[in-house]
């Protein structure tokens, strides 16, 4: 592919709206003193990018992309105007870039690239479509100052849109342009083009940008659109809003396995995006009964945690998966509770002798994720009756979260689970949150329900688990199922 055949022939994606919200947005990002521009062509064959930075002001030092391949799909790289190419040794050397400069690049994306990155592959044609993930092809600065920024605008072929994780600014004409913000470079995002028709999902005052990608057969995309703003409708209910502004959603068919939604994942490179690996040949009727899109978009309750304490942001969503579903009618309160604690007996038959930090730890090597999972949300359990306990139920971890959402909801910094429980004891202005902490995170033992479930009213039979008649217990039990639930099961 010549250099620039694909751009010249090519057209740049319109936006038919910008939404106010993304509008104030755009107003808030502008601010930026420094502001580099990217432009990136795809050819016709989505097999080719090309790439063009151009820096405002001094060129940073060096480029990074955060996959190991990158490298290897990278098959020019030079200052623009100059025929000398620049070499990568893990970082691009920008030496040599004058002030107000320009690189071009060029990135093969036709096939799978699979040789030092083990995290998957980074390349997908799925159908007319490709999904690629930008750690494959956008070099950037590995940090921008708080005076940076990146815009990206995207030239495409007729009839070619795409799907991106960063938040649209107002549009130039009839150019698209985004925003990258400042997450850090090695964030994992994902971006797709192909002949979908991206549609938005208006819910509890958020933006969700929805891509459903080519497969044969094709998934009724109007039932999956149906479907996530069912899960996202749940969510929102929570503290009466979606916790983010706009979000990526990708919906991908063809994933192989007996379940709706097979895999699912959450990743928050430039801003939250949820990718759904459907089996679009399952009946509809169980997308709506599977908890998967409820416990992925429930990820978007916390800010990102570090990958050393995702006990904690599995815990939010193995909790809240059940807990959400059943106030929004899709299970009784009784299966709800049923169904978390024959979690809670997964949790405490796995991992015996490792401490939550090490079953965390080994989750992917030893397959410890029972543990992980269900103890994170066994956690959370405990945190939200003491809450409404000592309390009188004018707090809760709903309400606690409610509160985490307005002062920390910052998409370029990772947390750890203790800075977390530290800033949840602060909103609350109790100790509740590090007493759990320093109580299960160095513990070989799963938290001991006991003392919890007395005061739900709950006991354990013959048949599985039991519930008191007492009203103050059902009281309790019902605040946290919520009022939709406990009519559910009612009817």
């Amino acid at each position: 592919m010549r250099r620039s055949d694909s751009a010249a022939s090519g057209r740049v994606v319109s936006v038919a709206r910008v939404s106010l919200a993304m509008l104030l947005l755009a107003a808030g990002a502008a601010s930026a003193e420094r502001l580099h521009k990217y432009t990136v062509a795809i050819d016709a064959d989505l097999s080719t990018l090309n790439v063009r930075a151009c820096f405002d002001g001094a060129a940073p030092a060096t480029l990074s992309a955060e996959s190991l391949d990158a490298t290897l799909a990278l098959t020019e790289f030079r200052v623009e105007r100059s025929r000398k190419s620049i070499e990568p040794s893990g970082s691009i050397s920008l030496k040599s870039v004058p002030e107000n400069g320009c690189v071009v690049y060029r990135v093969d994306v036709s096939r799978p690239i699979r040789q030092h990155d083990r995290t998957g592959d980074k390349i997908h044609h799925l159908g007319k479509d490709l999904l690629t993930s930008v750690g494959i092809w956008f070099w950037r600065p590995e940090k921008l100052d708080v005076d940076e920024d990146i815009d990206i605008t995207f030239v495409l072929p007729e009839g070619i849109a795409v799907s991106v994780p960063w938040a649209p600014v107002a549009p130039h004409g009839d150019r698209a342009v985004f925003r990258t913000g400042r997450s850090p470079y090695d964030w994992p995002a994902s971006v797709a083009f192909g002949r979908f028709k991206e549609r938005e999902i208006h819910v509890g005052g958020a933006r969700l940008r929805l891509a459903v990608l080519d497969a044969t057969p094709a998934a009724d995309v109007e039932k999956m659109q149906a479907w996530i703003q069912d899960s996202a409708r749940m969510v929102a209910e929570l503290y009466g809003h979606f916790p983010q502004s706009q979000a990526q959603i990708l919906v991908v068919p063809g994933a192989r396995g007996n379940e709706p939604t097979p895999w699912a994942y959450v990743v928050r490179g430039g801003s939250p995006a949820a990718h759904f690996f459907i089996n679009q040949r399952r009946p509809m009727k169980e997308f709506f009964e599977d908890w998967t899109a409820v416990h992925e978009l429930s990820h978007l309750l916390l800010p990102y945690v570090n990958s050393d304490d995702i006990w904690l942001s599995e815990g939010v969503a193995t909790y809240y998966q059940n807990v959400l579903r059943a106030r929004g009618g899709r299970m009784t309160a009784s299966e709800a509770w049923h169904r978390l604690h024959a979690g809670f007996v997964r949790g405490m038959g796995s991992a015996h002798g490792l401490t939550l930090a090490q079953a965390t730890e080994s989750m992917y090597r030893d397959d410890t994720y029972m543990r992980v999972y269900w103890e994170g949300a066994a956690m959370l359990l405990i945190a939200d009756v003491r809450l409404r306990q000592i309390t009188a139920g004018k707090q809760s971890l709903d309400t606690a979260l409610a509160a985490l959402n307005e002062c920390c909801t910052t998409a370029d910094r990772a947390w750890s689970a203790r800075q977390l429980f530290d800033k949840l004891d602060e909103v609350t202005g109790t100790g509740i949150f590090g007493e759990i902490y320093d109580q299960h995170v160095a513990s070989k033992n799963f938290p001991d329900l006991t003392q919890t479930y007395k005061a739900l009213g709950i006991s354990i039979g013959p048949g599985g688990i039991e519930f008191s008649a007492e009203e103050r217990e059902a009281r309790l039990r019902d605040a946290v199922m919520g009022a939709a639930a406990v009519a559910s099961e009612e009817e």
